[in-house]
């Protein structure tokens, strides 16, 4: 009997303890699901800050020269193909004349015409100057003077007639001493960047009324220069002079030093809306927010090892100032109400953190200098939106 009353008595105290157990368990859970989240700061510190300009663009050599025809027809030949290193002087392609038969049958006409002019003053010329032997004339004499221009005139009308028609004929003739073949020849001394033709399409020259066929693109590769645009906002603070550092895709780790050199006075947009003003198309996906302005960035030391081609993607950072040991900030805790920056400070209430007002210095994009308003190691909220929609 007692021993039955014993093992009920110690069920129920083994039950109890169970309860409390389970309700302590209970009230814990609670309290730590309603407890508030750990509010994430970020402290105010002191540092260096750097504010450049980043200009977005490519490597470029900085002469390029379009070599061209100084003959129309047709390319015979070519010497010489795109990479290729060429000294001035040295042939490029050879142009095969193709004139039209009009054209030959004009200058073929002009010959003979001014073969005959010539004909008529030298006799004409030749009288006066028998007549002048005689000492029937002086040398003075307006009609002897007059004979002796027009034969003057007739044979140089008559060589450049012969000049033409030989350029039709055989594609080469000396001008003034130079010479005016269908050789073309390199201009100077470099690579072959570009080449735009092939054998067989035809070729436009320079003296022609129409636009000239561009044959190839050269440049030394000597002087090589970073060409971009950087947005208004850095065109207002950037000036000819200040040093650029260059990151090149294709190299990123090796830096690039240069100096600014050119700052594009009107905008690559307003250029673009002048360029396309005469046409009246409405496709027009420019829009008036996305300005950006042309810089060049020359003198850039360039390691002996490194060995660039035109037309590698870059970026420039244009130094603007640089501040050392000042109070900054993450910009990514940065506001703005209607222009006044502010940061919002933890309190007992997260729900309600104090907004405080900032003056603001110079920015890297990532940190901000913090100029007043704030103080050494005061805490400040980072990402404060996430805690008040919670």
């Amino acid at each position: 009997m007692f021993f039955k009353k014993n093992k009920k008595t110690k069920k129920w105290w083994v039950l109890s303890i169970i309860a409390v157990l389970i309700v302590l368990t209970i009230i814990y859970f609670y309290k730590q699901s309603n407890k508030p989240a750990a509010q994430p700061i970020v402290e105010v510190t002191k540092g260096n800050i750097t504010e450049v300009a980043e200009a977005v663009g490519y490597i470029t050599p900085l002469h390029v020269i379009t070599v061209k025809s100084q003959v129309s027809g047709t390319v015979a030949a070519l010497y010489h193909d795109e990479d290729d290193y060429v000294q001035k002087g040295e042939p490029l392609l050879k142009v095969k004349p193709e004139p039209e038969p009009a054209n030959y049958a004009e200058a073929y006409q002009d010959v003979e015409k001014a073969k005959e002019i010539l004909a008529s003053t030298q006799n004409n010329f030749a009288r006066y100057e028998r007549a002048l032997h005689d000492r029937i004339i002086t040398a003075n004499y307006t009609d002897y003077i007059s004979a002796k221009q027009n034969y003057d005139n007739a044979r140089q009308d008559l060589l450049l007639a012969q000049q033409k028609l030989d350029l039709l004929q055989n594609g080469s003739i000396k001008v003034g001493g130079e010479p005016i073949a269908n050789i073309v020849t390199s201009p100077i001394t470099g690579y072959i960047l570009y080449r735009a033709v092939d054998v067989g399409d035809p070729v436009i020259s320079l003296s022609s009324y129409q636009s000239s066929t561009p044959l190839f693109t050269m440049a030394s590769m000597k002087g090589l220069v970073f060409e971009g645009s950087v947005d208004e906002m850095d065109a207002a603070k950037i000036k000819v002079g200040m040093s650029a550092t260059i990151t090149i895709g294709a190299f990123p780790r090796d830096k690039i030093t240069g100096t600014l050199k050119q700052i594009a006075l009107q905008s690559d947009q307003e250029n673009s809306l002048q360029t396309n003003n005469a046409s009246s198309s409405t496709d027009n996906n420019n829009s008036p927010f996305n300005v950006g302005f042309d810089v060049k960035v020359e003198d850039l030391q360039l390691p002996p090892d490194l060995h660039l081609r035109s037309g590698y993607s870059a970026t420039a950072d244009i130094l603007i100032q640089t501040k050392d040991n000042v109070l900054m900030l993450p910009e990514r805790v940065v506001y703005f109400d209607k222009k006044q920056p502010y940061v919002l400070l933890p309190t007992d209430d997260p729900q309600n953190p104090k907004q405080q007002n900032v003056v603001l210095g110079i920015s890297d994009g990532v940190n901000v200098e913090i100029k007043n308003g704030l103080t050494l190691g005061e805490k400040v909220l980072d990402n404060p939106e996430t805690n008040n929609n919670s």
